[in-house]
């Protein structure tokens, strides 16, 4: 064990996660955890406005959104990025969730909050007007699932996700259905993030929850309700195997040298095989285009 060993947040963690399996299993309703709209209007609007600006600072090329068709996998309660997406000009988004639909009144407040401002595109069309409170069916759908275990009724011509992509536990099967819906010449935007999650994030340090074995890394974290622990690595791999070309990195954070060197020794050996480059990648954006 070393200072990178953090016993009670592993408690606590692992106690809250297989208490949460357990409600699922019996069909327990559970309290919203970790929902963005839950904490309120004001850090709604601050996150939408985060997301949309993010994303919108890495589409290769806006214009080609026009008449497009854009799915979004792990939309979440955020749905300023699809709204974002028509207001750019797509005509249809495909929103891709694990969990069920969720629509409240404060939605479509946070939407409008953040419509007709000359820093996004943002027009707060995807919902429609009106009671009761929908999505608009001729701009968006919404597909209750994991992407690679559903078939959307058409491909996409861009596909995009933020903080996502650190939860698919098969990358596999993930990348396969991503080259076979985005069309050729469609273009994906992933902004995704590789640190810890839960009680192993901020402040502690990014990568202390990669010091676990994977045997009991899999004990402690939930399956689907986690940081799968996967390397930047993986991902492109992936991403070239399935059809995907021109992959543009931008890393956003990346791990402080002095702290990479003294969690070396201590974290897995999946970890230890690779590069430093590749580990010290915690946020970053990856553009890739089908061909």
């Amino acid at each position: 064990m070393s200072q990178f060993t953090h016993y009670k947040a592993t408690i606590r963690t692992a106690f809250y996660g297989h208490l949460t399996a357990f409600k699922l299993r019996y069909h327990i309703r559970r309290r919203p955890t970790n929902r963005v709209m839950h904490g309120g209007i004001d850090q709604a609007v601050e996150r939408y406005t985060r997301i949309c600006k993010t994303l919108l600072a890495h589409i290769p090329n806006s214009e080609s959104l026009k008449d497009a068709v854009a799915s979004e996998i792990g939309c979440g309660d955020c749905f300023a990025a699809a709204d974002m997406m028509l207001g750019l000009g797509a005509r249809h988004v495909h929103l891709v969730e694990f969990e069920p639909l969720e629509l409240l009144e404060t939605y479509r407040k946070a939407l409008d909050a953040i419509a007709g401002r000359e820093d996004l595109p943002n027009q707060g069309t995807l919902l429609e007007t009106g009671e009761p409170l929908r999505l608009n069916p001729e701009k968006a759908t919404y597909h209750q699932g994991l992407l690679e275990n559903i078939k959307l009724p058409q491909k996409v011509d861009f596909l995009y996700s933020f903080d996502v992509l650190e939860h698919v536990e098969d990358l596999e099967g993930f990348f396969a259905y991503c080259g076979e819906v985005v069309r050729p010449g469609g273009v994906m935007v992933h902004k995704f993030d590789l640190s810890g999650h839960g009680l192993f994030e901020d402040p502690m340090p990014p990568l202390d929850f990669q010091t676990f074995p994977r045997w009991l890394f899999d004990l402690i974290f939930l399956k689907y309700h986690r940081a799968v622990g996967h390397f930047a690595d993986e991902f492109l791999t992936m991403m070239e195997k399935h059809g995907f070309t021109d992959l543009k990195v931008i890393p956003i954070r990346v791990a402080e040298p002095r702290y990479l060197d003294a969690v070396w020794p201590y974290l897995r050996m999946e970890a230890r095989d690779r590069d430093k480059d590749i580990v010290k990648l915690l946020d970053l954006v990856v553009v890739a285009k089908r061909r």
